[in-house]
């Protein structure tokens, strides 16, 4: 910044012809989604990313790394789009990672991230961890079952099915053999 008080527009380009005093505004380094992950369980930890689902107190977030779901103390204050900030306790439970007991920091408005395209289910079936809450898209998959809940499963030309949970459809709408593309959080 050229102001010791951090006030106007940062400073992104200095050349020769550049004179004058500029100001460092450190701020405080947040984890990635993917160095989360490689923490020991049980360690306490912040993390940044966008909301892409709220389900009361579970919030799942996304960023350039991974997902990972956030069960705040709370009620989210959040909304789908928002990045925000939350402090928790990293752990592994029932093989997703989460971070527990979490408090949001933050929140401001943002973008939500654009899905990630598959061709097939293969790589979110191969890798389920990698890609958990994360935006994903997939088309082409025909519909080939309902449960009581009327939740389609999908299949991929290659055979691999998936359950769309919480994704409730009319099967009068969406008849088995219907063919969909599927945009959801892993």
């Amino acid at each position: 910044f050229a102001t010791a008080d951090f006030s106007g527009d940062k400073v992104t380009t200095v050349n020769a012809e550049t004179t004058g005093t500029l100001y460092a505004k450190w701020v405080e380094y947040i984890p990635t989604v993917v160095e989360v992950r490689a923490m020991a369980d049980e360690t306490e930890t912040k993390v940044a990313g966008v909301v892409n689902h709220v389900d009361g107190k579970n919030i799942y977030i996304q960023d350039y790394t991974g997902g990972i779901l956030v069960c705040a103390n709370e009620s989210a204050i959040c909304k789908v789009g928002d990045k925000i900030v939350a402090k928790g306790v990293k752990v592994i439970y029932g093989g997703a990672l989460e971070v527990k007991n979490a408090v949001i920091e933050s929140a401001e408005a943002a973008s939500v991230a654009a899905p990630t395209e598959f061709e097939t289910l293969t790589p979110l079936l191969a890798d389920s961890h990698k890609y958990f809450a994360t935006n994903v898209i997939v088309p082409g998959l025909k519909i080939v079952s309902y449960d009581g809940y009327n939740n389609p499963t999908v299949q991929d030309a290659l055979g691999n099915q998936a359950l769309c949970y919480r994704m409730v459809l009319d099967p009068t709408i969406f008849p088995i053999g219907t063919k969909v593309t599927v945009t959801a959080v892993a």
